[in-house]
């Protein structure tokens, strides 16, 4: 910059005033002119008052000659020898003294002459003090002290009158700077003295060195860091004051250049251009950019009134103050000066210069040095808690961007912003620190290209040979000929040949660091110049191949030479420069890089290093965990290449032979690298990354196969076309493949796991895996038979499942993520799928749970039991998948015995060989109440939905769509002409409750299409796990038999039979006949006659006259009766008496007998019972009001949860809410492939038609009429607009789960279905709206009734009138006459409302950088479904998203947030991500589906559907109970419903 200027800096021999003090030294002997200046030192010293008490004396120096003869004695004093300090520390407090003319109030005790021309004099005393900073030679370290001592005061004293300072002239300037430049020189020219050692700061890789010197330990190693602080502080000083000139920065510049083995002069660099770099930062991007973190002493460095224009050109001239950092790697440069010269000739032992032992620091040096280049590209990147404190760590290697990204922990918004937003591009970074990066990361690199597929890495002796051309050289000819013609017992010689190339790695590896940083922070659209990226992809095809200097020695012993594509030792250890460009490139394949995938044999080269390796020698700075993430990540940036780029051929960077070599032939070694990690993998976090790995590679490859059958047309016709289906292929291969397996299996233990699991599979892979290679003509992708989707399959499951049973049971969170890959794994379509391996599955999966269960109880925690569930919930998956799993007995008895585990909490039948316990004999102890619930919904799985789902209603519903209004308007006595309402209907319902959970509604009306007079009633049976509608009737012959008549219409007279036997008249007695000859006695007339009392009393005797008379008439009576049957009988046969068959039964009271045949009219089931205060059987009062309306809110509580995901595109550089809703109005404005990701997420229903859920209350399980033509398909033309809810939205549902996709888009005069006005009568099956059903009916007296759960429907805030939603597990209020059971509450006493204030958002990006200014909150009041709680508002909502980047190459690049809670990482997805267009769509819902499911795990108040129907049901039975007794319930049964 200044090589035309000349330097100012003249010889020190020729400074200081020399000629004055040597004239005076000259002109008397040593001992006179030592008194002469001790007296007029200390004399002039005493009137300072320093020394005694009082004011100072006023100085009696009236003329200028009077201090021409001064001041050349106290310089000449100032030379004296440190023996001398007494006269030394005089001379300075007078010059210190005087100096404080050019301050604004001077001391009295200053002469008159100085103060009348401060500058002239003060030039002169700065000259002066030149000879205290002089080093004495050998000195002891208490001299060398006192020394220490009188320069800090001198230090002091020139900064402060610099900085105060009001007068200083230019040339006062000019002659302290150059003071400061000679004081500098003096000190730190020589080289240093002191021997370093590990502990102060040299890497770990520097050698020691045992020298002991000939010479002590000099002034310039304690004065160091001071003279070079106050030189620069000064410089600043002078910068915003009086600017240099050209030829005192060209001296600045060549001095620093001298100093460049004093660890200082980098350490107070590095500080100076932190200082100068936050400021210039601060006014090029404006005061929100992420600042760089200094000390508060390094905030005052920066002068105040210090121009921009100016902070620019000391910026750029101070950073190129030392030259070129990357000379700091070649000691032959750094001692190229006359002071090393100097030394090696007085030196007693004749050495080169380049050889002197100071020269071991510059390891520790360069890294330091390049430690400050790469803080200063952080930055500029805008990289967050860019520090000099980060710099100063020992081995720093990794930036804060890179810690950041690959810690599991900081998943926060802030976090997640490593970059800022306003960065300069990467040409401008690379424009002004490229250079010193790149050659900083090829030291000792042969660029010649390798001639053919072997070669040998470029280590140690090899740098110099002349077949190659090394970027930097490390020693002259002259230090080689000097190492050769040392005696080999030369000491000094042994002990100064050690510095090579393999110590300035760390440095080397900082570099590497930073260029991946700045390629890595390219922006979505931004070029690179090729230039930069062919040396930037040199530079790391180097950094990987390099290995560690340990073991490459023995390594090139041996003569064995690694593959061009194996980069690595596989001994488990990973170089500083492959590590540094793992932990800082993580995105180097999730960018848009030109050429990267040339990187990729490169790359796995190192990851089968530090991946496979149980025991990782990382360098001692990094942590393992920290360095296999990094691996992690990008392995999983790699997986989607090969099956993206089947057919792409690519070149090895630096071979310069024509072989090629196509990615595909990759595969088989990413999945055995993949399979390899998790199997030594013991991170969580990592595991969980590599889980999702796993299952993408298993979905990717099964859907190429799928793909690649169609497009072949080879595929049969009944074969599951459909790629995105979850159901599984019936088609089952031959067991005898895997019995040899399963036999094995059967005898591993936990250890054997990865051996087997490595040689049953690596082995076979890797014969697939030959790394082909043509130039002629393209190789045609195959995938083998080890890289198939079948065989990826049997090893995930057998990978995964001994994995979780073995050691990833203790851990929840790789739990979840091993059970979440096993629920995909089940759904996955794959013609080759052998049920063997499937009943395994399932096998390992109950084994899994018996195992969790049966752990000690002080084990048992919620994250425990989260896992038992997470199990369940896979095990139900896997059964609904492959129904044909359950005609396996062995299988279904696995099943049912875990099932009887989590309900009752242990099992029936331990042994196979123990008598099983009867139901009766159990004590009911679960493990947990989620436990026994999820337990109960897998036994409901199997019961109602494996193998009959999707039922006759569709996926969309699970329950039965008819309804009481529906069954109604069928039924052969209705007519149809009055206006039905469910109040109406539900009046010709008898509704009972059974075992408190099972709500019957039963019709006794025969449907129109029966015809056939039988005893019918239509049963709507309402349960925990959903609606059934039966309709049975009482037959007494098979249906197929019913048809034949029972009887005749004549079936004629019967013959008479004449002989009836012999009639005997014979009058019955009712006493003996002797009774009346026994005489009476005086007992017998001691009871008076009738006649005596009719006589003797008058009422009696018309009582008795009356009774006479109905006895008479009675008499009569029966008489006629007599004769007419005595008629009738005598004359035979008689018309009137002629057999006929009796008339048809219409009536029938079926309801009764139904619950009769079931037996629960008993007498035991309608009372209350110990263990419940309900009955088993209870009948409710439909008739009460808020009855139809608690119904509805039962039919609406789903029996499956619910979720719902909105989605947005954001086109580059949006940020407003508006603009981005806008997006997705046409197709125009969206990507390509964007309609393709949201038909990938599910399939499209119509709002008005569809009975499930579809992300909004107001339409959800409801079929209506629009209030506008929305029935149609969905407009061709949008971009996403037709799935908003309106009238369209994506749907996707399984046995256990629903989701809706929504498109939120900008309204255009439609209404907004959550504002459409709703009514009853356009109600035609289940469901209802909620406004209506939320609100309170006439004659209620509570408050209105809601559903805090994330699957039902809780209401709006404006939509309750008075009180409060209810719990949908309590009844805290009651309606109708209820009220007594008013403050009674069931069940858990928590609100499952906390589960549904999560979102979750899918966000496509254009530009990747718009992730970090996405407005989630601003977007919120666009996403409300109905589900939120009334506070919801008031709190920050927990948004989870998953953006989702397009890259030029066809791959999607993914990126999770907002998952910080406990169980954080759902997947498959993992942040970072890379996927193929094939599985986006998957990924994506699965990923979201697991983020909602793993939510409702850490949720304590969640309760499962079933739970909360089975709730809603009691609650109705507390407020709707008829209070009968017995036999009032049994008169009940025989009355109408309608009476």
């Amino acid at each position: 910059m200044f090589s035309d200027w000349p330097s100012e800096l003249v010889p020190q021999q020729g400074w200081g005033d020399e000629a004055a003090i040597s004239a005076f030294k000259d002109a008397i002997p040593w001992t006179v002119g030592r008194d002469f200046v001790a007296g007029t030192a200390k004399h002039l010293a005493g009137s300072l008052g320093l020394t005694k008490p009082g004011p100072p004396i006023k100085s009696k120096i009236v003329h200028d000659k009077q201090l021409q003869v001064l001041m050349p004695a106290l310089g000449h004093g100032l030379s004296f020898p440190l023996s001398e300090i007494d006269i030394l520390r005089d001379c300075v407090s007078v010059y210190c003294e005087w100096l404080s003319a050019l301050l604004p109030n001077p001391k009295s005790s200053v002469p008159g002459p100085i103060l009348s021309d401060p500058n002239h004099y003060a030039r002169i005393i700065i000259n002066h003090f030149y000879y205290l900073f002089v080093p004495r030679g050998a000195q002891g370290p208490d001299v060398i002290n006192r020394q220490a001592v009188l320069c800090h005061r001198v230090l002091r004293t020139l900064q402060n009158i610099a900085q105060n300072s009001p007068c200083l002239s230019e040339d006062t300037w000019q002659t302290l700077l150059l003071f400061l430049l000679h004081i500098n020189s003096a000190l730190l020219s020589p080289p240093t003295i002191k021997v370093p050692d590990e502990s102060e700061g040299a890497p770990s890789s520097t050698l020691s060195l045992n020298f002991t010197g000939d010479v002590p330990e000099d002034a310039g190693e304690q004065l160091c860091e001071r003279v070079l602080s106050v030189l620069f502080e000064t410089w600043l000083l002078a910068c915003a004051r009086c600017f240099p000139p050209p030829p005192l920065w060209n001296a600045l510049r060549e001095s620093c250049q001298r100093w460049r083995h004093r660890v200082g002069l980098i350490d107070q660099w590095n500080r100076i251009n932190f200082a100068l770099t936050r400021k210039l930062i601060g006014f090029m991007y404006g005061p929100s950019f992420p600042e760089i973190t200094i000390s508060e002493d390094d905030l005052n460095i920066i002068p105040t009134n210090m121009s921009r224009d100016c902070i620019a050109q000391v910026w750029y001239r101070i950073l190129h103050i030392i030259g070129n950092p990357v000379d700091l790697s070649r000691h032959t440069v750094i001692s190229k000066t006359p002071a090393f010269l100097k030394y090696a000739i007085s030196s007693a032992l004749v050495i080169e210069p380049s050889q002197h032992p100071c020269l071991q620091m510059l390891p520790s040096i360069f890294l330091s040095a390049m430690k400050g280049v790469s803080g200063l590209v952080d930055a500029f990147l805008g990289v967050p808690n860019t520090s000099l404190d980060n710099l100063n760590q020992k081995g720093r290697q990794i930036s804060p961007s890179s810690s950041f990204s690959l810690s599991a922990e900081c998943r926060g918004e802030d976090a997640a912003r490593l970059l800022a937003n306003g960065r300069p591009k990467c040409n401008s970074i690379l424009h002004l620190f490229g250079p010193w990066l790149f050659e900083a990361a090829l030291i000792n690199c042969n660029l010649q290209a390798s001639p053919g597929p072997q070669h040998k890495s470029d280590v140690g002796s090899n740098a110099g040979s002349g077949s190659r051309r090394p970027v930097s050289v490390f020693a002259g000819e002259g230090s080689r000929k000097s190492s050769d013609s040392s005696a080999p017992g030369d000491s000094h010689a042994d002990r100064l040949a050690n510095l090579t190339p393999q110590h300035f790695q760390s440095g080397r590896a900082e570099a590497l660091g930073a260029l991946c940083r700045i390629f890595c922070s390219k922006k979505t659209g931004e070029e690179i110049l090729p230039v930069y990226l062919a040396r930037f992809y040199i530079a790391l095809h180097q950094g990987l191949r390099q290995s560690d200097p340990s073991v490459s020695a023995s390594h090139h012993e041996s003569g064995h030479s690694s593959s061009s594509r194996s980069h690595g030792i596989r001994n488990g250890i990973c170089s500083e420069t492959a590590a540094s460009i793992l932990v800082n490139g993580v995105d180097l394949f999730r960018l848009d890089l030109q050429g990267v995938v040339s990187l990729v044999p490169s790359v796995l080269g190192v990851l089968e290093c530090v991946l496979p390796e149980g025991e990782l020698n990382a360098p001692s700075h990094l942590p393992v965990t920290l360095l296999r993430r990094a691996a992690t990540h990008v392995l999983l940036s790699i997986l989607p290449l090969p099956l993206h780029f089947q057919g792409l051929q690519v070149k090895e960077v630096g071979s310069n032979s024509g072989e090629r070599l196509a990615l595909s032939h990759l595969r088989p070694q990413l999945v055995n690298l993949l399979t390899s990690a998790l199997q030594v993998e013991t991170d969580p976090a990592n595991t969980q990354m590599l889980l999702g790995g796993l299952l993408f590679c298993v979905q990717d490859a099964a859907l190429c196969e799928v793909m690649d059958s169609i497009s072949q047309h080879n595929f049969s016709t009944d074969r599951d076309h459909n790629i995105m289906s979850s159901g599984a292929s019936d088609t089952v291969s031959s067991h005898g493949d895997y019995n040899s397996l399963d036999e094995s299996c059967e005898v591993l233990s936990d250890g054997s796991l990865g051996q087997v699991g490595s040689s049953n599979f690596s082995s076979a892979a890797t014969s697939h895996a030959t790394l082909t290679s043509a130039t002629d003509g393209e190789v045609l992708p195959v995938l083998e038979d080890s890289d198939s989707a079948h065989a990826l399959f049997v090893r995930a499951i057998y990978l995964v499942c001994h994995r979780l049973i073995s050691s990833w049971k203790s851990d929840v969170n790789v739990s979840l993520a091993g059970l979440e890959l096993l629920s995909g794994l089940a759904r996955l379509s794959i013609a080759e799928q052998d049920g063997l391996e499937c009943k395994r599955a399932v096998k390992w999966l109950c084994d899994y749970i018996a195992y969790q269960c049966s752990r000690p109880p002080r084990a048992h925690s919620k994250d425990l039991h989260s896992t038992i569930v997470a199990a369940f919930h896979c095990a139900s998956v896997w059964l609904v998948a492959h129904p044909y799993l359950l005609q396996d007995k062995e299988c279904l008895a696995t099943v049912l015995e875990v099932v009887e585990l989590g309900i009752s909490g242990s099992k029936s039948q331990v042994k196979s060989s123990d008598a099983p316990r009867l139901k009766h004999e159990k004590e009911l102890k679960p493990a947990s109440m989620r436990v026994r619930d999820s337990a109960e919904a897998l036994l409901s799985c199997v019961l109602s939905q494996v193998g009959t789902f999707p039922s006759v209603c569709g996926a969309e519903s699970l329950s039965s769509l008819l309804d009481e209004m529906t069954l109604l308007r069928h039924c052969n006595t209705w007519g149809g002409s009055d206006q039905l309402t469910r109040d109406t209907a539900a009046q010709h319902f008898r509704y009972f409750v059974a075992q408190n959970s099972i709500m019957l509604a039963l019709l006794e009306q025969p449907l129109g299409n029966h015809q056939d007079p039988q005893p019918t009633v239509t049963a709507l049976i309402r349960g925990p796990f959903g609606r059934v509608a039966w309709t049975m009737q009482l037959r007494h012959l098979p249906r197929h038999k019913s048809s034949a008549k029972l009887y005749t219409v004549n079936p004629g007279r019967p013959l008479p039979t004449n002989d009836v036997g012999i009639k005997h008249n014979v009058k019955p007695k009712y006493f003996p006949e002797s009774v009346e000859r026994i005489p009476l006695c005086k007992a017998d007339k001691s009871i008076p006659t009738l006649e005596s009392v009719i006589m003797n009393d008058e009422k009696s005797a018309l009582e008795h006259d009356k009774l006479l008379q109905i006895l008479d008439h009675q008499i009569a009576f029966e008489e006629s009766v007599r004769r007419q049957v005595e008629r009738e009988t005598s004359e035979y046969p008689d018309v009137e008496t002629e057999c006929v068959a009796p008339p048809l039964c219409l009536e029938f009271q079926t309801a009764r007998l139904l619950l009769s045949h079931f037996g629960f009219l008993s007498l035991d089931a309608l009372q209350e019972s110990v263990e419940s205060a309900v009955p088993s059987l209870v009948a409710l009062d439909s008739s009460m009001a808020g009855f139809a309306r608690d119904l509805d809110v039962l039919d609406t509580t789903n029996n499956r949860t619910v979720d719902t995901a909105h989605i947005f595109y954001v086109r580059a550089g949006q940020s407003a809410p508006q603009d981005i809703m806008s997006n997705v109005v046409s197709s125009s404005s969206v990507h390509p492939h964007f309609l393709e990701f949201l038909n990938g997420l599910g399939w499209t229903v119509n709002v008005y038609q569809h009975p499930g859920w579809t992300g909004l209350t107001s339409t959800a399980f409801t079929v209506t009429s629009p209030p506008y033509d929305g029935t149609g398909p969905v407009d061709v033309n949008h971009g996403g607009s037709g799935f908003s809810g309106r009238s369209h939205v994506l749907y996707w549902s399984d046995a256990l789960s629903e989701i809706a996709f929504v498109v939120p888009s900008p309204t255009f005069g439609q209404p907004s279905p959550g504002h459409q006005p709703s009514s009853t009568n356009n109600i035609n099956t289940v469901g209802f709206v909620l406004d209506q059903c939320d609100r309170v009916g006439g004659g209620g007296t509570g408050g209105g009734s809601g559903s805090e759960r994330s699957d039902s429907l809780p209401p709006y805030d404006g939509d309750v009138e008075t009180g409060s939603s209810i719990s949908s597990h309590t009844s805290q209020i009651s309606y109708g006459h209820g009220n007594e059971n008013k403050n009674r509450k069931f069940g858990r006493q928590t609100s499952a409302m906390s589960c549904n204030d999560h979102k979750v958002f899918l966000v496509w990006l254009e530009s990747f950088d718009d992730c970090y200014t996405f407005p989630a909150n601003e977007l919120l009041c666009e996403t409300v479904t109905g589900l939120e709680s009334s506070s919801w508002k008031d709190k920050e909502a927990n948004v989870y998203i998953i953006y989702i980047h397009a890259l030029t190459n066809g791959l999607f690049r993914i990126k999770l947030q907002g998952q910080n809670a406990k169980l954080n990482m759902a997947g498959p997805l993992v942040d970072g991500q890379v996927v193929s267009r094939r599985v986006l769509g998957t990924l994506v819902r699965q990923t979201a589906l697991n983020m909602c499911r793993r939510r409702r795990l850490e949720s304590d108040s969640y309760q499962p559907p079933h739970v909360r129907r089975k709730l809603r049901i009691q609650e109705m039975v507390q407020k709707y109970r008829y209070e009968m007794n017995e036999p009032e319930f049994y008169t009940h049964l025989f009355t109408s419903p309608l009476c």
